[in-house]
Parts: structure tokens; sequence; C-alpha cells
């Protein structure tokens, strides 16, 4: 019939609750990360130790990736892989006699994939092969 339901075709208002309900989970799980951090800035009050501090930023960082992994977000930290412009911004570009081809030297800022889409290319330093001195 005309009028009937079209199976596994999603209406406009189930897709727009669905996306809705994707955001409120990845909401609270970063209402964790916030705590962390709130904590750390209350406990920075009393003038800890730069141990403590590390610690505890170790902590929330750690708690960070692991709401990334659970929805899918991976991390670009190409150190010495291949420059590929499709995932990497080369902010600055070296010329090295010792390089053989375009290679990541530096990682500026890190990138990020959502499920094998890229959020953000990572913007790195790029040596090349040329007459430039030694890095």
């Amino acid at each position: 019939r005309a009028d009937a339901p079209r199976r596994g075709v999603m209406g406009a208002q189930e897709l727009e609750r669905v996306q809705k309900f994707s955001l409120e989970r990845f909401a609270g799980e970063l209402l964790g990360v916030k705590d962390s951090l709130e904590m750390g800035l209350a406990a920075a009050e009393g003038e800890p130790s730069v141990e403590a501090l590390r610690e505890g930023t170790e902590a929330t960082l750690k708690l960070l990736g692991r709401v990334f992994e659970k929805f899918g977000i991976t991390e670009l930290d190409p150190e010495g892989a291949p420059f590929d412009p499709t995932v990497h911004e080369a902010i600055s570009v070296q010329a090295s006699r010792d390089a053989t081809d375009e290679r990541v030297l530096t990682v500026v800022q890190k990138g990020y994939v959502l499920n094998g889409r890229l959020l953000r290319p990572a913007r790195v330093i790029v040596v090349r092969p040329g007459q430039g001195a030694k890095p």
C-alpha cells in the first residue's frame, strides 16, 4: 500500500531522536572529565605539588581518552610517518640533505578521526629532501 511505512527507512523525526540520544550519551560521558578538571582546580587552591597536579592531569587525560575511544574518536600522532596531505596539514617544511622522502618531523597539533572520518588534520612540520642543513 502507498500509505504503509517502508521498512528500513528512518523518518526525519526518528533520525533526529537518534542524533539527540547519541549526543546525550557523549555529553554524559564528558561530565566525568569536567568533574575531574574541577577537582584538580579545587586541589590547586591548597598549593599541591607539581607531581600531584601532573598525576591529576594524567588521570583526566586518561578519562578523556576512554570517552574518545567509546565514541570512535582516534588520535593522529604521525611523528616520523610519511607525509600524507589527506590527513596532515603542513605548517612548515624543512629541507634536509639526509631526507629520502617527505616525512613528519614534528607534530605541532595532533589530528583526530571520528569513525574513520577526519575531524581535524594533524598540523605538522615536514622534512623534505633538499639542500638544507641536517636536522
